[in-house]
Parts: C-alpha cells; structure tokens; sequence
C-alpha cells in the first residue's frame, strides 16, 4: 500500500531583515507514527514517534519560510531565534573493541570493506569514543595499559577521548557498586587518598603520552552511590550476578558526605593534571527527573564541583523522549552544567547471534513506532539526536557499546569467558560486521 503524505502547514512567516544569515526555528511537535517531519523552506526535521509534546529546531536560509507538518506529525507553537543551533556530537562507547579484535571480531564499512573500526566510525560522523576504566579486572583487560593504548588509537584517528572511570574491578552500575578488592577494608580516610591518587594517577598517565582526556567521568550511573560501603546515598542491601556463576550481596549505608568528599577529590586529582579536561557527573534513569533533582541537590548542597551532567537514556527502560529532553532542559537550568546523553542503544534486530540470550529480544519490549529494524534503530538515533538538539547546552550523544559484536570469549563477564554477550543486536555493526545506517542517521537536514 502506497503512504500518503499529508500536508499540514502551520504558518507562512516573514523572516526579519538581518545580517545574520541563519535563523532557528524552535517548533512543538509530536507523531502518531513514523514518517512525520517538519519542513521550513527546503530544512526539515524528522518527528519522533511520541504522544507528549517535544521541542524540536530547523534552522532556516531565507526571509521567508513555510512551516509545515508532514505526515502523521502534529506541530504546536512555534518561536525564532537568531542564529544556528549546532548539532549535538555523536560519540561510541568502544571499549569491547580491543579484546574484540584480539579475539578474532571483523569490522567493516557499510560497503562491505575491512577496517579499523574506529576509522570506520569517525568517517561516517562519530566524533568522541568512550573506553571504561576497571581497576583490577579479572582477565586483564579494561585496565590502565588498556586505557593508554585505545586513547593513542582513538586520537590517532582524530577522535576526541572520554574516560569512565567505575571504580570497581567489575561492572559499576544502580544495582551494584563494588568496591576494588585491593582498596576493601582501608579507613575512610585511606580510601580517600587511594581514590584520589588513583583518579590523579591515570589522568597523568594519559597527559605523559599526550593524550589527556577530554573529558572523564567520576564514577558509572552512580544514583546508588559508589565504592560500597562507603558512600553509598541510600541504606539498604543489594545483591547483583557476581560474573562468576553466583551471586553477590553487599549492605550499605547512606552517606551523602563521604560520597561529596570523593567527588571533589576526584575532581581536584583530574583538574590538578589536566586543567581543560571536563568531569562529568553520571546517573542512570535520564526520563526521571525526579531522580535527578534528588541526586544533584544533594551534591550541589554539599558544594561538589563538576562540569557536566551525564545520563544514561535507554528508551525502552527509561521513559518517553519527552520525559528525557525535559529533565534535561530543567538540570541544565536548574545547575547551570552542560548534558550529555551518555549511553544510549537499540536493536537492529530481534534475533541472537553468539547463543547467549539479548537483553532486548522481544517485540513486547520494543519501543513503538522503532522496529527492531537497521532502518528502526537508526530513526532512534536520529530522533534522540533531534529531541537532544533542542536542548540549550546539550553536547552529544554516546552510543553504548558501539562495537561489542559476537565474538567468542567477549562476552559480559571477564570472570567466565564462556558466557556470552547479550547486546550484540545493538551495536553500531551488523551480524554480516557490517557498520549499520544508524551510524550515519544524526544529520538533521536543516
């Protein structure tokens, strides 16, 4: 059946005479469906499929410009502002690419080409990578050394660096922040100093072969806090996968103090080797602003320096996209910080590829009007980056994990390589190794 195309124009508008060669529109907007966009002159901006209302901009060319609706899109009010809304960066967590390939893993560009995957990506748009820091991992990898010779690749490639530093010989994560074995049993005081010649000690790591960090991040989705138990912000117990066939249980007590004094001694530690290097702070939950007025209040109260507000976005866990650009819009005012969407992902495909079963497999958990489709997956970025655009100070967007494709010991844990990896039907490179059009889907058209 052929899709008609509806033609909805909102206004004819005069723009105003000025030397200023680019206009912004900022229009709400919202889909019933995919397909929907809006146009003003020859710019356009593809809908995202979303009930609530977002903000969206189209940056205009000429002193006259129809504004109108297409498809199943509905626009509301509309303003103009001088000038150009730049697009938000797109940046690709990387760090299961060196075990990846020294495991065998095979990257290729869209037309079939062998590659470095990291040249890959920068040549289709991505501009940052992210690569995860673990203390004392079990099979070695996600380390220090590893660290150093990814960010050497990365900038070799001419992309820019972000450090996520998780504090933990494991995943750190809302449901598990496990403290390093080596650092388990000190006083408070003692942690303090471990953690801050720590944080200090890989930051002047990178600067000594040239390549300080862009940006750093103190701690991975810390709403629960990190290092239990020493500064955990809620009391309670929690028990997580141990990575190793078991399960393992750690109690933990507020204290909102202890975990201010080691934000700000991670930030000191980065800043005192590194001064242009930024320091995000980063929670998981990006839709519930609640979550994050609680969180950042609480360190704000206490004084706590950063940079930037990072949040974890996975639309099928996390809320609508109305609810994410709206608690971004707010933090950015509320605390005065630029934001990042810092990890974000979506299935290109239902089906497993390694026997391990994916995190996201089913229809029911899909998000709708996204498909578990290469074409589904890359109208998520496109309009994640679109709903991001419209928000004053909102930097980028990180895909995670762009590259971590079904390769046999890469899997989640690097406690027991014969468990698998169940997020490979969300990465940025297809069953075929083949990079995905969502690598090349954040161009706004305006």
């Amino acid at each position: 059946m052929k899709r008609v195309l509806v033609l909805a124009v909102l206004a004819t508008l005069s723009l105003p005479a000025a030397a200023e060669a680019s206009w912004t529109l900022r229009v709400e907007a919202r889909s019933a469906g995919p397909g929907g966009y809006v146009t003003c002159g020859t710019a356009r901006t593809a809908v995202p499929v979303v009930a609530d209302w977002v903000e969206l901009v189209v940056s205009a060319h000429s002193r006259r410009c129809r504004v109108a609706a297409v498809g199943p899109a509905e626009l509301g009010a509309t303003t103009w502002e001088r000038g150009r809304v730049p697009q938000p960066y797109l940046g690709g967590d990387v760090s299961s690419l060196n075990k990846s390939e020294q495991l065998g893993g095979v990257y290729r560009d869209a037309r079939g080409r062998r590659g470095d995957a990291l040249r890959i990506l920068r040549a289709a748009g991505t501009e940052w990578v992210r690569l995860r820091v673990w203390v004392d991992p079990a099979d070695g990898y996600h380390d220090r050394a590893e660290l150093l010779r990814m960010a050497r690749r990365a900038r070799a490639a001419g992309l820019r660096v972000l450090v996520d530093l998780h504090y933990s010989d494991f995943w750190a994560d809302p449901g598990k922040q496990w403290t390093p074995a080596a650092w388990e049993g000190q006083s408070f005081a003692e942690l303090e100093r471990t953690f801050t010649a720590y944080t200090r000690g890989i930051v002047r790591s990178l600067v000594a072969q040239g390549t300080p960090p862009d940006m750093i991040q103190l701690g991975n989705e810390i709403n629960p806090g990190m290092l239990w138990d020493y500064a955990a912000t809620w009391t309670g117990c929690s028990s997580a996968d141990d990575g190793a066939g078991g399960t393992r249980e750690v109690c933990h007590t507020e204290n909102w103090d202890q975990l201010a004094r080691l934000l700000t001694a991670g930030y000191g530690a980065v800043k005192a080797e590194s001064r242009r290097t930024t320091v995000m702070l980063h929670l998981a939950e990006g839709g519930d602003n609640g979550t994050f007025r609680w969180w950042f209040d609480n360190v704000t109260a206490r004084d706590v320096p950063f940079d930037v507000i990072g949040a974890s976005f996975y639309g099928y866990w996390h809320g609508t996209l109305a609810e994410l650009q709206a608690n971004l819009r707010d933090v950015t005012t509320r605390y005065g910080k630029d934001v990042v969407v810092a990890e974000t992902a979506y299935p290109f495909t239902l089906a497993d590829e390694d026997g391990w079963a994916n995190i996201i497999d089913t229809e029911a958990e899909l998000i709708p009007g996204y498909p578990a489709t290469p074409a589904g997956q890359a109208a998520w970025l496109r309009d994640l980056h679109a709903v991001v655009r419209a928000v004053p100070r909102a930097l980028g967007v990180y895909w995670w994990d762009s590259t971590w494709t079904a390769v046999e010991g890469n899997g989640w844990t690097p406690r027991d390589p014969s468990q698998g990896n169940a997020w490979e039907n969300q990465a940025l490179f297809g069953y075929d190794d083949r990079l995905l059009p969502a690598a090349r889907s954040t161009a706004s058209g305006s």
